[in-house]
């Protein structure tokens, strides 16, 4: 009884299973709370990604199939069986090659008869020849006939190539009098007369020129351009930014231009004319540049708001009005330097195109002897071939022998023309691509015998709207085609972009032809697979970062988060070219080397 009730003891609360659940539960609970402490008192953690410096590409991937440039249908003109295929498919043919005969033995053998004949018409015609036939006497006159009056056409020939002799050194001996004096001759003088015209019809078309550009970039004139200021070089504002430097620059060297010519007077001597035209040499040229800058940054603008499309190509055309006329002043100011220097050697010149005239003139009178006697000896030897001629044949009878022949070569030529409807002849040069058809099998004149192609092929592909932009003409490709892999590359080039669209599934697209170059390694077929990527643009030695790492402001700045010490700061940022695999070129705003800020770890 008593150990019943020993049993019945209540135990102590460290030894009940409960107690030991409590304090699991509440361990966990306690790192769980020390956790979320950690957690909240913890710096975050990011992803990043360095700015890098290289070459960053453009391109425009589509795919396409092969296709001839040209190709013909060629078949048979009479029905018949194929007698023997000369060319298999894959071969390559010129113009006039025998591709496919019918079976042609009865006609070949009309024209080894018509052929026999010829040759007997002509032998007999040689034969009534190689006498000393009335028409050989006639022949041989007239070779006399032709001999005198080849040696009557020299004399008179000679005769005026004499007195033009003779003018031109006339003419010569009097540029050598006008010459003499050197520097101080008056055609050196007249020279620097028309230079001094020329810098100061420059001056006018530069200032033309610069204040075209002003009106457009709006620089100096701030208020011209106030209608399209804010959408000018949209596409590009890189193009925007050349400009005004070129700008500064064209202006800057124009005014240099003007001062030495305005200090040019009748007095000035050729060292400060040679500063003048120098100086004005190198303004047209940075005008030039200016100008061309100018054009590109009009490419590069859209016509919106304000800024009407006919606007805009006002502003084009006035520019390049501008730019052409920059560029004759251009080239007239060389010519005319030139002259200026042509002038200062104009004695030595005349004094040698002097003598050469004298030497010119004696040379046409010793010529004028020596072939006057070798066409004399000419004629007397015709007219000794005449002495000799006699006993000729019959006028008559060489006319019907000549007829005669006339005739079997007509016949010889239609037996031909006949042998050759049951002959494909290659009309072009190009390749066999496909034969319809096997020795001894019976064709039609309706039948398809054979496809000739060329052995130039081309691509047409569909770009989208997006993408036909980035696209001109001459623009290079590489091509690959699925027969070959990837590791096998073409060279092509865009020869045509056409204007008019073509509406796909409700999008936009435009057809470019692609001319594939060829490669004697791989034999390309029509209709094979072709992966085509355009090489849009490329830039070298420029810093980039993903695109997804660049943000938008509302304002449309743009910026980035740059990890610097540890902490993230926004930096705004210039864009420029988007390359391929989400780059993006930066312009402004970073260096090589930084990191930003690609994403925010959660851990």
């Amino acid at each position: 009884m008593e150990q019943e009730i020993i049993k019945t003891k209540k135990k102590k609360f460290y030894k009940r299973k409960l107690f030991y659940i409590l304090v699991v539960v509440g361990l966990i609970v306690a790192s769980i709370v020390y956790g979320q402490i950690k957690k909240a008192t913890k710096k975050p953690s990011y992803e990043t990604v360095k700015v890098e410096r290289g070459i960053l590409e453009q391109t425009v991937d589509a795919t396409g199939n092969i296709e001839s440039a040209d190709e013909l249908d060629l078949r048979f003109e009479m029905g018949g069986r194929i007698g023997k295929i000369y060319k298999p498919v894959g071969s390559e043919v010129k113009v006039g090659d025998i591709i496919i005969d019918l079976e042609l033995g009865e006609l070949n053998a009309r024209v080894a008869q018509a052929s026999a004949s010829v040759a007997k018409a002509q032998a007999n015609l040689d034969k009534l020849m190689a006498g000393q036939t009335d028409s050989y006497l006639v022949s041989i006159k007239a070779k006399v006939e032709q001999a005198k009056a080849n040696r009557d056409q020299s004399r008179v020939s000679y005769d005026d190539l004499i007195a033009n002799a003779e003018a031109s050194l006339e003419k010569a001996k009097l540029n050598l009098e006008l010459a003499e004096g050197g520097e101080a001759s008056q055609i050196v003088g007249d020279a620097y007369d028309d230079l001094r015209s020329v810098l100061i019809s420059a001056q006018s078309t530069m200032s033309s020129a610069l204040t075209e550009a002003d009106n457009i970039l709006g620089i100096d004139n701030s208020l011209a351009n106030d209608e399209f200021d804010d959408i000018l070089s949209a596409l590009n504002t890189s193009k925007l930014n050349t400009a005004n430097n070129k700008y500064y620059s064209a202006k800057s060297t124009k005014n240099d231009a003007d001062g030495m010519i305005n200090s040019l007077s009748v007095i000035s001597d050729s060292e400060t004319y040679g500063w003048a035209a120098d100086t004005t040499q190198e303004a047209l040229y940075a005008m030039k540049d200016l100008m061309f800058a100018v054009v590109e940054v009009l490419d590069n603008t859209v016509a919106v708001g304000s800024l009407s499309q006919s606007e805009l190509d006002t502003l084009k055309t006035g520019v390049q009005t501008d730019y052409g006329a920059v560029n004759t002043k251009y080239a007239s100011l060389i010519d005319q330097m030139q002259a200026v220097e042509s002038a200062k050697n104009s004695y030595t010149t005349n004094f040698i195109i002097y003598n050469n005239a004298v030497a010119n003139l004696e040379n046409l009178k010793k010529r004028r002897e020596s072939d006057g006697d070798a066409y004399q000896s000419l004629v007397d030897q015709a007219q000794a071939n005449y002495d000799d001629a006699h006993n000729p044949p019959r006028v008559e009878d060489v006319a019907g022998y000549q007829a005669s022949l006339s005739e079997v070569r007509a016949n010889l030529a239609q037996a031909v023309a006949n042998r050759n409807k049951g002959r494909i002849i290659a009309p072009v040069d190009g390749m066999v691509g496909k034969i319809e058809g096997k020795v001894g099998e019976y064709v039609s004149a309706q039948d398809m015998l054979v496809k000739l192609v060329s052995p130039h092929f081309e691509v047409s592909v569909d770009i989208p709207e997006t993408d036909i932009i980035k696209i001109s003409g001459d623009d290079g490709a590489e091509i690959t085609l699925d027969a070959f892999g990837e590791d096998v590359v073409f060279l092509g080039k865009v020869t045509e972009i056409e204007k008019g669209e073509t509406i796909i599934q409700d999008v936009v697209y435009y057809s470019v032809t692609v001319s594939l170059e060829g490669d004697e390694e791989h034999e390309i077929l029509n209709g094979m697979t072709a992966n085509i990527i355009f090489d849009t643009e490329k830039k070298q030695d420029v810093l980039y970062i993903p695109q997804r790492t660049v943000r938008t402001n509302d304002d449309g700045s743009k910026y980035v988060r740059v990890l610097k010490n540890k902490e993230v700061e926004e930096v705004t940022v210039e864009t420029g070219l988007r390359g391929d695999n989400g780059l993006v070129e930066i312009m402004s705003g970073l260096e090589e080397g930084q990191e930003v800020v690609l994403r925010e770890i959660e851990e």
